[in-house]
């Protein structure tokens, strides 16, 4: 192994055949462009190929050259490529044509988040430009506000998923279906007790449990049903792979119950009157964000449509939470939003409940075979 320099770290390349290893965190100077990895005209891996069970084979062998700790084949952040992870000290071990394909893919992001940035900038003045155009060449925040419009998922790049997404689609299909009998039946849509919605500010009350379960599956309108449709036909699916179908469906209610509770006791109170599954989709995005960071997102946001890796569609979806509210563009389509608490609280049990997934998930070191010299 011969060490090359890249941040001010020393990273470890086999002279002969070019793999690099990696210290714990040290992989980043490959995804953040500090490294350069190049595999001089060889075939990189595909992005679901079949590298990924030889690999597996081939660590059942091997152990960590830097600990000794059993190693074993994983997929890099869901990008399809396969490298060799320590269980023991948390080392990657990147194959020469893997590190390549891992730089490549990491380039596309960083590119990426430079147009997403210039892209929010130049749509906020558009909106400027239309609202002064109706509301005269002053506007005065107090008066009227700038709608932002919808950030959406449309499809994800992550890999296909191993079983059928039983819940979420029984969730999609239960939403559809509550949605559709209200407006056959003709009437208005209510929670237990007589409540519209859940009331901002209003306190959390003996029997908001039923109330707050019945409100993620009932919407104002149907843009809002769509938006929660597409956050769990998109994302959720992943997320029910990666857990399991009855954690998924714990974790979803469970988002929900807590943003509805934070809407209740920290909305202000002249706000909507909330509906929907705003809450508990949040916690699917905290989830998803946690498990596939990198993974890249079609989108719809600000007008446009774009990709862009999934902690920039947070950082959308988290701008749009902080800066939509009573407004034209939210009176048009009547989404019955969650608060700001409310949206922020479902986020946070979302990345929660993924962060401590993955620690149950992640095995205990094994202890490295003894030295029989």
């Amino acid at each position: 192994m011969r060490r090359v320099l890249a941040g001010g770290k020393e990273i470890d390349r086999c002279l002969s055949c070019g793999a690099l290893w990696f210290d714990c965190g040290e992989i980043r100077e490959l995804t953040d462009g500090r490294l350069a990895a190049d595999a001089e005209g060889e075939t990189l891996p595909e992005p679901r190929g079949g590298e990924l069970p030889k690999m597996h084979r081939q660590a059942a062998s091997l152990f960590c050259p830097r600990c000794g700790g059993h190693i074993r084949a994983v997929d890099f952040q869901m990008t399809g490529i396969p490298v060799l992870h320590c269980l023991a000290c948390h080392g990657y071990l990147a194959p020469r044509r893997c590190a390549a394909a891992i730089s490549a893919r990491f380039r596309s992001f960083r590119q990426q988040g430079k147009s997403f940035a210039d892209l929010g900038e130049s749509l906020a003045k558009a909106v400027k430009r239309r609202m002064e155009l109706q509301h005269g060449p002053v506007v005065r925040p107090s008066d009227v506000q700038i709608p932002l419009p919808v950030v959406v998922p449309l499809a994800d790049g992550g890999p296909s998923p191993s079983s059928f997404p039983v819940v979420t689609y029984l969730l999609i299909g239960l939403s559809i279906g509550v949605y559709l009998f209200s407006r056959i039946g003709g009437g208005t849509p209510s929670l237990p007790g007589g409540l519209s919605g859940l009331p901002p500010g209003a306190g959390i009350s003996w029997g908001f449990l039923p109330a707050v379960l019945v409100s993620i599956f009932l919407h104002a309108g149907v843009l809002p049903l769509a938006a929660g449709v597409l956050f769990l036909f998109v994302l959720g699916d992943n997320v029910e792979d990666r857990m399991g179908w009855l954690p998924f469906l714990f974790l979803y209610l469970l988002c929900g119950v807590i943003a509805g509770a934070a809407h209740l006791l920290w909305g202000k109170p002249e706000g909507y009157a909330a509906l929907g599954s705003a809450g508990a989709v949040a916690g699917v995005l905290g989830a998803y964000l946690v498990f596939f960071p990198d993974v890249s997102i079609r989108m719809y946001g600000l007008g446009q449509i774009r990709t862009v890796p999934a902690y920039l569609f947070a950082c959308a979806w988290v701008a749009a939470a902080f800066l939509i509210g009573p407004g034209p563009f939210t009176d048009l389509v009547n989404p019955a939003l969650l608060s700001l608490p409310g949206n922020i609280a479902g986020f946070g049990a979302g990345v929660s409940g993924a962060v401590l997934w993955q620690f149950w998930e992640t095995p205990s070191p094994v202890p490295p075979p003894p030295d029989e010299g």
